[in-house]
């Protein structure tokens, strides 16, 4: 069996399922930036119709995951170093924002979600379940979003998320590790508790430029390994591999 490989699914109706697995196998590396997926063989890999798998790629282009370009196909999203330049750039003026806005709607509801997301993190970590880390380390992150009381800031914050899975992805990749270390939100979630705002948001912007450099760097290998080429829509990165070469 091939890395690429998939399990079948018993039940051809679940396209959430569908999902789940095909965003495992972008999040684990199974599936490569600018990867094109092969319809034909993840559906007889999966055992259902491709009907349902058309659905779940939809939704994954949706969510910002894959791309699918006319005449050409469905390809995971290109990762480029100037990519996570931009988002991370952005993550940090919008999370120091999102802490001065939610700062006095801080609540014990708001306390005791804290925790509770912050004890999925842990527990996704403790599994060693690198899709399940990153999706409740958002979840964590997004708190402030939430509690902002912005609409807008929070349907940016939800745009950002699907590239920021990606670049988190890509980070453990980078470190040679499925997940980081299970103390890494600590100082993050107690002092979104204190009483120093302006300590608060230095935080997040020293832990979202954590080993920042590294992950550019690594993202830049990747482009030079893979000759810069142009994708099907003219953007520059990874060539388009097949998923059944």
């Amino acid at each position: 069996m091939s890395k690429t490989d998939f399990d079948p699914i018993v039940d051809t109706t679940r396209r959430a399922e569908i999902v789940t697995l095909l965003k495992r196998a972008i999040l684990t590396g199974k599936l490569e930036p600018g990867q094109k997926l092969n319809e034909l063989r993840i559906s007889e890999q999966m055992r259902v119709s491709r009907a349902p798998l058309r659905e779940a790629m939809r939704e994954l282009v949706q969510e910002g995951i894959l791309t699918s370009i006319p005449y050409a196909g469905t390809f995971v999203i290109e990762v480029t170093a100037k990519d996570i330049e931009d988002a991370y750039s952005l993550n940090q003026v919008l999370d120091e924002f999102a802490i001065e806005k939610t700062w006095p709607n801080r609540t014990d509801q708001f306390f005791d979600e804290l925790d509770r997301r912050h004890d999925a993190v842990k527990q996704a970590t403790l599994a060693v379940d690198t899709t399940r880390q990153i999706e409740t380390a958002l979840q964590l992150h997004g708190l402030i979003y939430e509690w902002a009381d912005n609409a807008l800031l929070l349907d940016t914050w939800q745009r950002l998320t699907s590239r920021l899975q990606m670049y988190f992805a890509l980070h453990q990749r980078a470190r040679n590790e499925p997940v980081p270390s299970l103390d890494v939100h600590e100082e993050y979630v107690r002092l979104l508790k204190g009483r120093d705002m302006k300590a608060a948001q230095c935080h997040a912007r020293e832990h979202i430029a954590l080993d920042f450099e590294e992950l550019v760097a690594f993202a830049a290998s990747l482009e030079k390994r893979n000759g810069g080429s142009k994708t099907p829509d003219g953007r520059n990165g990874a060539k388009q591999k097949p998923i059944d070469p």
